[in-house]
């Protein structure tokens, strides 16, 4: 039987950045145009861009010089992020999420793309 904490060694950043659009809540983005860059660092790290376009999103790998937002963390704090655990305005706080850019667009980053749970990992 695999534990929840070996399932959870298993997940990938690059999964959860590509599985974003996915998670897109488009209805509460029309008419926004931005793009979000990620800088990960760790083990698991690297960069990687949203492009939000009027209710449209895609994920790439890369850098985006002109973002609109960029987030960096390490891949521990993202995947903690990303499946609820640890909530932005903490991880701010502690000093595990540093930002440049837009803060209108970063408050609004939770409503635009809702944590993915634990149960929904299997």
């Amino acid at each position: 039987m695999v534990s929840r904490c070996d399932h959870m060694a298993d997940i990938k950043v690059k999964d959860f950045i590509f599985g974003m659009p996915t998670r897109f809540a488009a209805d509460k983005a029309i008419g926004l145009e931005a793009t979000i860059q990620f800088v990960i660092s760790g083990q698991d790290g690297g960069s990687f861009v949203l492009r939000i376009n009027n209710g449209t999103c895609t994920a790439n790998e890369g850098l985006e010089e002109s973002a609109t937002l960029t987030l960096r963390m390490s891949s521990e704090t993202y995947i903690g992020m990303a499946i609820g655990k640890l909530k932005g305005p903490q991880a701010f706080f502690m000093r595990k999420l540093r930002f440049e850019g837009e803060t209108k667009l970063l408050m609004k980053m939770h409503s635009l793309f809702p944590s993915v749970q634990e149960s929904d990992l299997g």
